[in-house]
């Protein structure tokens, strides 16, 4: 017989989405289940600085367990029930719920391009920061000539990603091991929109090219990837760039458990929700993050969005619990950031996106960064890994 277990609110996923839900619910006093596979919440905006060395990668994760009034299962889910509301976990156990959140996040999308899954490095949880930072440490040990990396992306990933290895190649390195000579590294980017940094401003596009194209970072805008090898990328107009490693930040598509029956899904693949943030039909089922699109309200696969999605559900579940009417969710539209290279960033504030640039821009960075990763040592170590940084020009975290 198979155990089943009942649990009032079941939130399945850690990311941003269902920690802040679990946050708010757990805020008033309400507790909650939450399932994730890794049982941490992994602070994503910073994987970049793991993978480079820059930060150590065990201080991005924060263990669910320690959220108060928070039961945190550490399992896979493998599938869900939706007319029953019956989580399935590896191990077979049941977990029957009255209200459940999905927020499982995405997953790496390699949209089919042969070679790409093989011979490319993603960027998206702990273990592929830490992967990417084993290969630059062996390329870089065992370096002959110039170091080829090449990114695919040029998002807030590919763009922070690219900046930090420039960074740590030509400056961190050379002084953290003053004894090992010069790096010099080869760097391109290559997206298929015509900018880098597709949501932000014209200004604050033009200003992560400028700042890219100056340190010698060559662009590739405009340019479809159709081959990835062990050695390189091929375009589509017959390019081929060597690489001795090739970063994938190219897109994303929704990373869920079997739900059944199956959801609608809309562009990317991800699940149609009402706008309340319920799935059609099911008024207790929540669905967040990057898994889930308003049809006529698309909004980017960012944390933010994921963060403000997941305050709003714990609220509305808080308001069903009372007998209250539910509302629809707003995004409120804080602005964009994104760290080009050390002391070189662009903040886009509000609405309006009011463009800052450069130190300005990287200390409002820095200084929300710090007040968003969770957990009190994680914190204090990443800080004090970016003082060491900024006043040495040595990074702690390389080993």
């Amino acid at each position: 017989m198979v155990a089943q277990i009942h649990r009032e609110i079941v939130i399945v996923g850690g990311g941003f989405g269902g920690y802040y839900a679990a946050r708010e619910l757990t805020r008033r006093k309400i507790p909650v289940t939450l399932i994730d596979s890794s049982g941490y919440q992994t602070f994503q905006p910073l994987l970049y600085q793991a993978a480079t060395g820059l930060i150590d990668p065990d201080n991005l994760d924060f263990d669910l367990a320690d959220i108060e009034l928070v039961s945190s299962i550490p399992q896979t889910v493998t599938s869900i029930d939706l007319e029953n509301q019956v989580v399935t976990l590896a191990d077979g156990q049941q977990v029957v719920s009255d209200y459940l959140v999905l927020a499982t996040g995405a997953a790496v999308n390699f949209f089919g391009i042969p070679g790409a899954a093989d011979h490319s490095f993603p960027l998206y949880t702990g273990a592929d920061a830490k992967a990417i930072k084993a290969k630059l440490r062996e390329i870089g040990m065992n370096r002959s000539d110039d170091i080829k990396v090449v990114v695919v992306g040029g998002g807030a990933t590919g763009v922070e990603i690219t900046g930090a290895i420039l960074d740590v190649f030509t400056r961190v390195l050379p002084r953290t091991f003053p004894d090992s000579g010069e790096w010099t590294v080869d760097l391109h980017i290559v997206d298929l929109g015509d900018a880098l940094l597709a949501s932000m401003s014209e200004e604050g596009q033009e200003f992560a090219a400028e700042t890219l194209t100056k340190a010698g970072v060559t662009l590739h805008l405009g340019k479809r990837v159709v081959e990835v090898t062990e050695d390189g990328v091929n375009l589509e107009d017959g390019t081929s760039l060597p690489s001795h490693i090739t970063i994938w930040a190219g897109g994303l598509t929704p990373n869920a458990p079997e739900l059944q029956p199956a959801p609608e899904q809309g562009h990317g693949g991800r699940f149609v929700v009402q706008p309340n943030m319920t799935l059609p039909d099911y008024e207790n089922i929540y669905c967040v993050g990057d898994m889930a699109i308003v049809p006529d309200d698309v909004l980017p696969q960012l944390g933010s969005v994921a963060k403000q999605q997941g305050l709003f559900v714990g609220k509305s579940i808080k308001q069903q619990r009372d007998g209250k009417e539910s509302t629809d969710f707003s995004y409120r539209d804080m602005g964009d950031m994104a760290m080009v290279r050390c002391r070189a960033a662009v903040v886009e504030i509000g609405r309006n996106h009011h463009v800052v640039t450069g130190m300005a821009a990287f200390t409002m960075w820095l200084g929300l960064h710090a007040y968003l990763l969770p957990g009190d040592r994680n914190r204090f170590e990443t800080v004090r890994n970016w003082l060491h940084t900024l006043s040495t020009g040595k990074s702690a975290a390389i080993d």
